[in-house]
């Protein structure tokens, strides 16, 4: 039993990347469009939204998202989600309505056709090389000056005990602190148990509903601001209170 349950993973794992490639393939001509020139940065974000939705639909992960980022104009937030998978990218973007970029590692610029995403509109950090992830992080921060939401997974990569989280690096908490700018603690809590990172025929990898916990935000008092620890363990503390 345990075979065929493995050969329909492996079978649904193969579904689900021919699906993210033919879709990025018809839509390459509008993302070469709308996310090499900033003026249609977010017409580019919604065409993200959508194929996000649409991979979704095709491959059978339907979302339930519980919470919201307050959608107003004049508040920025770092959004901080756990990661257990890479179904993580695609359920923010179809679960977050609200305009934001991701600050992600530098090997998904290196990835052919998929790395368009992080010529112009998000944003690569190179954490082995202090100089240039202290540029790629004034570069968030400017984003985020002119009100533009940031992602940033405060595990740096995906867990290698899921859904037991990395410890959280102090990047995010240290901009949250400098700019006093809120973090929306986010629970992914189920993508782990659908597409599971670990290669073999008893890897998890299928269809199924991913609950998404968007906490309230965690706002940073001027006249008494948390030390990074306390804010850092905090956020923490919030994202593991949804895991199981």
């Amino acid at each position: 039993m345990k075979w065929i349950k493995g050969l329909l993973g492996f079978i649904w794992k193969i579904y689900f990347l021919l699906v993210v490639l033919i879709t990025l393939l018809l839509l390459y001509p509008a993302y070469l469009i709308l996310l090499l020139n900033e003026k249609y940065f977010l017409k580019g974000f919604q065409l993200t939204r959508f194929q996000a939705r649409l991979i979704l639909f095709l491959i059978g992960v339907r979302k339930e998202v519980h919470g919201s980022i307050p959608n107003d104009k004049e508040t920025t937030y770092i959004i901080c989600p756990n990661h257990s998978s890479y179904l993580d990218i695609l359920i923010l973007y179809a679960a977050l309505p609200n305009f934001f970029i991701f600050l992600g590692k530098k090997e998904l610029g290196k990835i052919p056709v998929f790395n368009i995403f992080f010529k112009k509109l998000n944003i690569l950090i190179d954490r082995g090389n202090p100089m240039a992830a202290h540029a790629a992080i004034e570069k968030a921060c400017h984003a985020m000056e002119k009100g533009t939401n940031v992602v940033i997974f405060p595990e740096g990569t995906i867990s290698n005990e899921v859904p037991k989280m990395r410890p959280f690096k102090n990047g995010a908490f240290k901009v949250a602190l400098q700019s006093n700018i809120p973090i929306v603690p986010i629970t992914l809590r189920d993508n782990y148990k659908l597409l599971e990172d670990r290669i073999g025929f008893n890897a998890s990898a299928r269809p199924g509903k991913s609950r998404i916990y968007i906490h309230p935000p965690i706002f940073i008092d001027k006249n008494s601001p948390p030390d990074l620890l306390t804010l850092r363990e905090e956020t923490k503390q919030i994202i593991a209170s949804k895991i199981d």
